[in-house]
């Protein structure tokens, strides 16, 4: 049987999960009675991970490393900008996100696109791609060893088909939501589908509890 894209990506997944690249595997909270997020959707961390070191290229074309997640609260996605529905789509709901919560005089997160196709996403294109859905959104992306050894390191599972008689080709990926903390540490996974309030209402909660 010949699997199909969202199939490999299920089979990728499990066998990063099984080496150890997946980092929520033991980490998240036991359920309890006194289980302060036990009416979140996120996957909550039991103890916050820091983000891998890295050092790749923001959307400016600048050399960036893993200290841009800290200093505040950060929704991270993994995408590319040759995406035709999910990319878009949740970025748009990221921006929903924080739109949500300025308009409760909440501090908004701010949100980092990571591109897992560099070849075709250099720091121009991922440039303006992002400031279509919010100037303030950071997007990160450099050359295709260091992306894969992020993705890898952070349980982002990625599959590049093969390029038809045109070039072209598409990527499928893991399309989580990461929740990064101020001290630059994963600390809640958001799983498909995306709800804008659901995530503004989580966030706010997780926040609170986590300072």
């Amino acid at each position: 049987m010949k699997l199909q894209g969202p199939q490999l990506i299920i089979i990728i997944a499990a066998v990063l999960a099984a080496a150890g690249g997946f980092w929520l595997g033991q980490q998240t909270l036991p359920g309890r009675d006194d289980d302060p997020f036990a009416d979140v959707s996120a996957t909550v961390l039991n103890e916050p991970r820091p983000v891998p070191a890295f050092s790749l290229l923001d959307h400016h074309g600048r050399t960036i490393d893993e200290s841009v997640f800290t200093g505040e609260w950060q929704l991270v996605f993994f995408g590319f900008t040759h995406c035709p529905d999910i990319c878009p789509m949740t970025l748009q709901q990221l921006a929903q996100v924080r739109g949500t919560l300025a308009s409760q005089g909440a501090d908004a997160p701010g949100v980092v696109f990571v591109s897992v196709d560099p070849e075709r996403d250099d720091p121009e294109t991922v440039a303006g791609y992002i400031d279509y859905y919010d100037p303030s959104f950071l997007g990160i992306t450099g050359d295709r060893e260091g992306i894969d050894r992020l993705t890898q390191e952070m349980g982002i599972a990625v599959l590049r088909s093969q390029r038809d008689e045109h070039g072209d080709y598409d990527v499928d990926h893991t399309s989580a939501v990461f929740l990064v903390d101020p001290q630059g540490r994963l600390a809640a996974v958001f799983g498909m589908p995306h709800d804008p309030a659901t995530i503004a209402r989580d966030f706010t909660r997780i926040a609170g509890q986590r300072g």
